[in-house]
Formats: structure tokens, sequence, C-alpha cells
């Protein structure tokens, strides 16, 4: 699961299982999430999808009924409950549908949003667990360019002309502030992120950095994601391709049925009109081998 440190790796590894047998709220989800992992890997036994449908559907009932009547001295098994319910919503929304169209993961990502909340209501008990809210933990750190190797220094000025004739396009400079604010904020959060790829930045921070670019950025970055928005989409793009540089995690990368990246790729190019299409050159271009991303 997620690469992490202090009470995030404990709750992964100790918390959430011993919790699981205490408390229903904990049990159901971490059995769904065993179920996922079991049927990526046999996709074609059914019982294993039943079981992942059981379990993931007594998650939901629980959960939902806990936000509802909250009880006392449930607050930990509530934020471990509602981040693995992330984990997996990302997972299940990348599983290709018969005869439907590809949905980007937009209940992921508004589960994610809903750990915030709870992490936020509980903020206290939770930091005093050793507990931290992605939303919180600090960038990945940069070198200085000239400390980065001449391959680096090429491929981020690629970066940065690609990014720039994108926002030029869209005349990013010409919209409102509120508007311009948000395109522009998640540019630099794709550039600050290859620029920290280059500098060698730890691979599994990286990781939670790029699954959580929508709840990282500002609030109406999301609500563009879900109206389909062309330019949201295509910076999100560019930074889920990252991903295809980095060590693989089954948490974010997924395989089989639940393969991300790919998946995400040529998604966005079906939700987009043809006319634009062409935003997503340059991610199907590190996907093809085209550009080359990798660390010296």
């Amino acid at each position: 699961m997620p690469g992490c440190n202090g009470a995030s790796r404990e709750a992964w590894q100790r918390t959430i299982p011993q919790l699981a047998f205490e408390s229903e709220l904990l049990l159901n989800p971490m059995l769904a999430l065993s179920a996922l992992h079991l049927h990526a890997h046999s996709h074609n036994d059914s019982d294993i999808a039943i079981a992942l449908r059981r379990y993931l559907d007594r998650s939901l009932v629980k959960h939902r009924q806990t936000l509802t009547n909250p009880e006392k001295g449930v607050s930990e098994q509530l934020w471990l409950s509602s981040v693995l319910l992330s984990h997996m919503y990302w997972l299940l929304a990348h599983q290709p549908q018969p005869d439907q169209a590809y949905v980007f993961p937009l209940q992921a990502m508004k589960m994610l949003e809903g750990g915030r909340v709870i992490f936020r209501d509980n903020d206290v008990l939770l930091g005093q667990k050793g507990y931290g809210w992605i939303g919180d933990e600090a960038i990945p750190f940069v070198l200085p360019e000239e400390k980065l190797s001449k391959f680096a220094q090429t491929q981020l000025r690629n970066l940065e002309y690609d990014l720039s004739i994108l926002l030029d396009a869209f005349n990013v400079q010409k919209m409102t502030e509120d508007r311009k604010n948000i395109y522009i904020e998640a540019r630099d959060f794709v550039l600050h992120h290859y620029r920290s790829f280059f500098s060698g930045a730890d691979t599994k921070t990286l990781q939670r950095f790029v699954g959580f670019m929508a709840v990282r950025c500002q609030p109406g970055y999301l609500d563009m994601l879900e109206q389909h928005d062309p330019l949201a989409m295509a910076l999100m793009a560019r930074m889920l391709v990252l991903l295809s540089a980095l060590d693989y995690a089954w948490w974010i990368h997924g395989t089989g049925e639940y393969e991300a990246i790919n998946r995400d790729v040529r998604g966005i190019c079906e939700l987009l009109p043809k006319k634009l299409r062409w935003v997503m050159e340059w991610p199907r271009k590190v996907l093809g081998g085209e550009i080359d991303l990798r660390r010296d």
C-alpha cells in the first residue's frame, strides 16, 4: 500500500488489521480491498468478484451510517475507512464496464475530499495519534536548475514549452482571475513534480502527490474535472503519465482490469472533442516511448 512513514506506515501494517477485528467499520473495507487485490490477479474468478462486491457494499453502508449517526469513539476508524475506500474507488474506477464509456475517476477524488473533511473535523484526536492529511504534506524538494543533468534540463524545457502552448491555446491569460489562477496553479503543480522527479525525489512521495493532485490543488480544479474541462484534464494527464517513470505500486498503478495510467489517457482522449484531442499528444508520446522520462 502507499509508501509512508510514522503513524501512516503503522496504520497499514498494524493499526488497520488490529482495529478491523474490533470494528465492522474497518473489517469490511479491509476484506473488500483484499478481495480487490485477489481479483486484479485472477479476474476470471467469479467467487472473488462476488466477495468483492459483497464486502464493498457492506463497507459503504456502514460508512454512510456512521457518517449520518456518528458513534462515540469511532473517529479513527471512520478516518481509516475513508482512506481504504478512497484507494478502492481509484482502482475500481479503472475497471472497464461492458457497453459503457470511460468515466473519469471522480468518485475516488470525492472520497478523498470526504476524507479531508473527516480529518479536519477530528484533527486534534487524529493528530495526537500521529496521522496527517496528505494535503498538509510538504511538497517534494527540487534542485536548482544548474544542479540538474543536461538531459533533465532539456526534458524540463520541453515540458515548459508544451505547457505554455497548452495554456496559450486556451487563452488562459484572458480569463477571469479565479479561473486563471486555478489553471496556473495546476500547471505549476505539474511542473514542480517533474522537477522533483529529475531532482531525485523519493518515488513513494511522488506517487502520493501524483495520485492526489486533484485534492492538492484548489477546490475549483476538482469542479473542472467533474465538468470534463479539456484543459483541466490535459493537465491531469501530464501528471498521471509521470507514474509510468516511477516504480510500480499496485495501489496507484493498478494491474490487469484495474490498470490506471493507459486507461486514463485513452479515456480522456475519448471524452475530448476531436478538434481538441491534440492536447493529449504529449502524454501519449510519453506512454509510447517517444518522450523519454528517466533519471540519470
